[in-house]
């Protein structure tokens, strides 16, 4: 059974989906903000909104927004990423009011205080630093960076020291208002939601008591459907370059990089193909990269796959740290694999590899976040709500011929993009990886 949906009057979209079988539930608020939607002199600007919606309202302090949920034993949390800002808490179902009370407030009541503004500025550019010390999360920056270029969906999320030392409290109030708002925003809710119809209704009641209000300063229409996205600002103006290599020389014991092809953007009913590959290649341990790569060659400690998707474009990669002296060799051996695919996939392991998945999923499944976010953004993408279920049966869809075609469509004739973040490269290594990746995956 589909969750339910329905629309307030100023524009929100509330979904709920109970499962009254559990304790515990999320209620959120994914805002259709994010990286891809600022101009280049606004980079990070959703990120430290995201921020300063914990930072006071008019009725609460920061103190005081914390310790709302903490008291009960939730947990409180929000991200931003290139297209979404999602505020969640995730808590026993019996305190759903409050986790909404608080929400709704941060939402539509946040003030800016300039001291707290002044202090944020700060942690921010601490954070900004922070991830620029950690190899994996700096690597992702400047993978994006060189894979799409000088437009938004290249920048980082959490934006430049430039950018944020020079961010003002007024620009950054105005940015919150002229670009959030209730239409084109999803308050999701899934887990414990009600136990009678009585229930139900009381649920439904404070939710419009609380989130169908206009008395805000808020006037944007955040999303993929507004008018701000139409700008060619905002539209990619390419894919992947193909056969690219960078290299960003930093003072690290190992090289970290990611080898990367063009992948698929967010669609409905899509195939699983691509999801299956996935897991095949690098989603777990037993996985013909992790095998390859790890066990059989000691070439790193950790390998993985990527399949991120974007409303406009997508890209699939891999991921792996390994030592300068190494890298050639792991590219190799990761091409090798890739190569490897247009031979085909032995049964067993297509099959095992379908049910890895599924279990996964299933597995995922079970916690309210990740159902209230998957009902999100099956409507913030897609504009209506599927069963996650319709996926299982979608992989089951999957075979051999199915999957070498999808390969195919996306890299007949393509050369991957890598980029890589460690110690200077030595001349020959630099040369040997150039040649690696000036050769199509499938030809």
């Amino acid at each position: 059974m589909l969750p339910e949906s329905f629309t307030l009057d100023n524009g929100l979209t509330v979904i709920v989906e109970n499962i009254p079988y559990r304790n515990s539930a999320t209620a959120g608020l994914w805002i259709p903000m994010g990286s891809r939607f600022e101009r280049k002199n606004e980079a990070g600007y959703s990120h430290f909104v995201e921020h300063m919606l914990f930072k006071g309202t008019q009725k609460r302090d920061y103190t005081e927004i914390s310790r709302a949920i903490d008291r009960l034993g939730g947990h409180l949390n929000a991200s931003t990423s290139k297209e979404i800002t999602d505020i969640y808490v995730s808590l026993s179902g019996r305190h759903l009011a409050i986790a909404l009370d608080v929400l709704a407030d941060m939402f539509y009541n946040s003030h800016f205080n300039p001291a707290e503004f002044a202090s944020e500025k700060k942690v921010i550019l601490e954070e900004i630093k922070m991830a620029e010390d950690q190899p994996d999360e700096y690597l992702f920056d400047l993978f994006y960076e060189h894979a799409y270029g000088d437009n938004s969906l290249g920048r980082s999320v959490g934006g430049y020291v430039a950018t944020i030392r020079r961010a003002r409290r007024d620009d950054l109030y105005d940015y919150y208002c002229s670009h959030y708002g209730p239409r084109g925003t999803v308050l999701s809710l899934a887990g414990s939601l009600w136990k009678s119809g009585a229930e139900k209704k009381r649920l439904l009641a404070t939710i419009s008591r609380l989130f169908d209000r206009n008395d805000h300063p808020l006037r944007g229409e955040p999303g993929f459907r507004s008018a701000q996205f139409n700008d060619p600002e905002f539209q990619t103006p390419r894919t992947l370059h193909t056969g690219y290599f960078a290299h960003k020389t930093k003072n690290l014991e190992q090289v970290n990089f990611v080898l990367a092809l063009p992948g698929l953007k967010y669609a409905p009913r899509q195939p699983a193909d691509l999801g299956v590959l996935t897991h095949y290649l690098g989603g777990t341990m037993s996985s013909r990269l992790f095998i390859e790569l790890r066990e059989k060659r000691g070439l790193c400690y950790t390998v993985s796959t990527m399949n991120s998707q974007f409303l406009h474009e997508g890209v699939w990669g891999i991921y792996c740290g390994t030592s300068p002296e190494k890298y050639a060799q792991a590219i190799q051996t990761a091409l090798g694999e890739l190569q490897n695919l247009a031979s085909g996939i032995p049964e067993k392991d297509l099959e095992e590899s379908k049910s890895g998945l599924k279990g996964a999923i299933e597995l995922g499944m079970e916690n309210s976040y990740r159902r209230a976010n998957y009902n999100a953004q099956c409507w913030l993408y897609h504009g209506e709500l599927f069963d996650w279920r319709d996926y299982l049966v979608r992989i089951d869809q999957v075979n051999e011929e199915s999957l070498l075609a999808t390969c195919r469509r996306l890299w007949q004739d393509v050369c991957p993009t890598l980029v890589g973040l460690g110690p200077r490269l030595k001349r020959a290594t630099r040369q040997r990886l150039e040649r690696l990746i000036s050769q199509p995956v499938f030809s």
